[in-house]
């Protein structure tokens, strides 16, 4: 995602900036490729995806439909899941829709929202309005807003809904919308703007996004299913944090969301509308399509944010503080937690070499052990590293992950041989619990000595625990053993534009 976009850095101190093709169609880009490129073909496509027949009862929904996520991947790969959202428009008595794709993320800091001011977007079904009216208003609502018509002209993530709105709402107004940098503050501006311009109009909001980029399909059910759960309970800062880091140490897997400004939107606009349900309505991914390749997967899922009855509308969570520095200020693991964590690691591997049967069960006195966290357990031997395995993900509670990576480390670890019991009373354990993962802008953002980093391009990643630092304190060679030996990049790639980096710091503990 991204890739080839036009860096809109220093577009925000010139105000109105606009670069347009004045009030001319936006031609179809993606016709025959991503959807049919006859019109008579794609007519019937369309109707054949959004026909009830075959629909579970169960599945069809009740209430006022104020904004649809959905995917925008090509027909035949996503459309089957797009449909269930679809559907629901005939309900809708929406009039104007704001069909919200691709983020620009780190090519548009601090702008919100990157708009089209064609006069209309063409499909082989024929030509889509834009509410010119609309986008004047938005423009003035939020000021860091830009025009740039050039990124609109190729995308698909927009054009792919077209059709469908095109034969379920024949007549309404479109507002194309790509988004700008992600953040909560920016999607609840949005949505107070879309409200404060909303005049007579009857706004649906669609969002159009994909799920996980790229892993194995079973990995992508486990992946999908924490997203869609952040989704459904209007959770956007763990929504965002997702999108920002978690998942990218499971081999494979670019992102867990690609686009997740609309969903954003979609869920600051149902609260503002007393939408009180968000319920998601299929799922898939690419590998579900017949021949298709499970081993390598994009995530699809549809969901509808609703006003069904007189429930309380729903609250989008706000940002909890979060873990803050490695020193242990306002981030720290309690004393007695320590060494409960760092006993059940030497006992949880004594058990496992001595072929005994396992059970732990947390201290009720210990609350935080029940508490998600991401961790690395790194087992040293005579000062040398025997071992050092965790996750940026905070999926299980505190001691179900530091019992799983203490088992990691010590025995799969592939660039060691596994612990034996010789070994063991040599071992020295240290446990690192993570803060949040954090995308930085540029490389400027990393502290020596303190930040841990992951890197990542492409499919490839590597990632070094601030502790790297003591046998690394410069900059250049830490990041450059960083790119070599973990991720596989030239050991300069680092200071490309291509890549992200993930910052992080710890709270490290270790026995005496």
């Amino acid at each position: 995602m991204g890739k080839g976009i036009i860096n809109l850095t220093g577009v925000l101190l010139m105000g109105l900036f606009s670069i347009s093709c004045g009030q001319n169609v936006r031609r179809a880009a993606v016709a025959g490729s991503f959807y049919p490129g006859d019109a008579k073909e794609l007519r019937a496509e369309v109707e054949r995806l959004i026909s009830s027949e075959g629909v579970p009862e169960e599945a069809k929904i009740s209430g006022k439909v104020l904004a649809i996520m959905a995917p925008h991947a090509g027909y035949v790969f996503s459309a089957g899941i797009a449909s269930a959202g679809y559907r629901l428009l005939r309900q809708s008595d929406a009039d104007t829709i704001v069909v919200i794709g691709h983020d620009l993320g780190r090519a548009a800091p601090g702008i919100p929202a990157v708009f089209c001011d064609s006069s209309g977007f063409e499909t082989p079904l024929g030509v889509v309005e834009v509410d010119l009216e609309l986008l004047a208003a938005m423009r003035k609502a939020l000021p860091k807003s830009v025009v740039h018509n050039r990124i609109h002209a190729q995308d698909h993530t927009v054009e792919v809904h077209l059709p469908f709105l095109q034969v379920l709402k024949p007549g309404c107004k479109i507002l194309p919308v790509m988004f700008g940098e992600v953040t909560e503050d920016h999607c609840r501006q949005f949505a107070e703007a879309l409200k404060s311009c909303e005049g007579n109009r009857k706004i649906l909001v669609l969002a159009s996004t994909d799920l996980s980029h790229y892993p194995p399909a079973q990995d992508a059910r486990v992946i999908d299913d924490e997203t869609l759960r952040l989704i459904e309970s209007a959770d956007l800062p763990g929504l965002l944090e997702r999108r920002d880091g978690s998942c990218l140490d499971m081999d494979s897997v670019q992102t867990a969301i690609c686009s997740a400004g609309g969903v954003g939107v979609a869920m600051y606009w149902a609260a503002i509308n007393g939408g009180n349900e968000i319920r998601i309505l299929s799922r898939g991914t690419s590998g579900d399509i017949p021949r298709g390749d499970k081993r390598r997967v994009v995530g699809y899922g549809s969901a509808a944010f609703l006003r069904n009855g007189d429930k309380p509308a729903i609250t989008v969570k706000a940002s909890k503080a979060k873990p803050q520095d490695a020193d242990g200020e306002g981030f720290s693991v309690p004393a007695d937690v320590q060494a409960e964590l760092l006993k059940l690691v030497r006992r949880r591997i004594a058990s496992k070499l001595a072929f005994l049967p396992w059970s732990y069960k947390a201290p009720e006195s210990m609350p935080s052990l029940q508490e998600s966290a991401a961790v690395f357990v790194t087992l040293t031997k005579g000062g040398h590293l025997r071992g050092c395995i965790g996750t940026t993900v905070a999926r299980e509670p505190l001691y179900k992950t530091v019992e799983r990576f203490a088992l990691s480390a010590a025995f799969e670890d592939p660039r060691f041989p596994a612990v034996t019991a010789n070994e063991l009373n040599d071992l020295k354990i240290e446990i690192s619990v993570l803060s949040p993962m954090k995308l930085a802008s540029s490389h400027e953002e990393i502290i020596p000595g303190k930040t841990g980093v992951m890197i990542r391009k492409g499919s490839r990643s590597g990632l070094f625990l601030p502790q790297v630092w003591e046998q690394l304190p410069d900059k250049e060679q830490f990041m450059g053993y960083l790119c070599a030996e973990k991720a596989g990049l030239p050991p300069d790639a680092w200071k490309g534009d291509d890549v992200n980096l993930y910052l992080f710091t710890v709270f490290a503990f270790e026995e005496d």
